[in-house]
């Protein structure tokens, strides 16, 4: 009597093989010459990548201050309370950034996201000698399918 028991890796062989198949097959259906294409499928981006891009994004204009622009990236709650010109009178002439760099983004639950940003300050004051580097913690969270920057006050 043969054996009809399948362990774990036959059974993996045979999903690999399966989709083999299915790969093959819907290649033989692709269109052909003088026939249009399907449209391409787009996969939404992983949270922690759009947040990426948006805190970078709104660093860069904060270095080359651009804060209209980086206002932008702040919550629509805040925008509705505080106007652009409020936001660019919270930065002064006593320190200047010199870079920021993304390092890391979590984002623990789907309402939240932490960035952590490497940034460089020059500190225009008897007693510095160079950049001061620092880690700057940001929450972003989501509203009306995009991210923002969380500004506390």
């Amino acid at each position: 009597m043969p054996n009809t028991f399948r362990t774990p890796m036959s059974c993996r062989g045979l999903l690999v093989a399966s989709a083999l198949a299915a790969s093959v097959l819907a290649g033989c259906a692709a269109p052909g010459v003088g026939t249009s294409a399907a449209p391409a499928v787009t996969v939404p981006a992983k949270a922690e990548d759009v947040v990426r891009a948006r805190a970078q994004e709104r660093w860069d204009l904060l270095l080359a201050e651009k804060y209209d622009g980086a206002y932008a990236y702040i919550t629509p709650a805040y925008r509705a309370l505080n106007t652009a010109k409020d936001y660019r009178n919270r930065f002064s002439a006593g320190a200047q950034w010199v870079s920021a760099k993304v390092q890391s983004v979590e984002c623990a639950m789907p309402e939240r996201c932490t960035v952590q940003t490497a940034v460089e300050t020059l500190v225009v004051a008897r007693g510095f000698n160079g950049p001061i580097k620092t880690i700057i913690t940001e929450t972003w969270l989501p509203e009306d399918g995009q991210w923002w920057y969380y500004q506390a006050r």
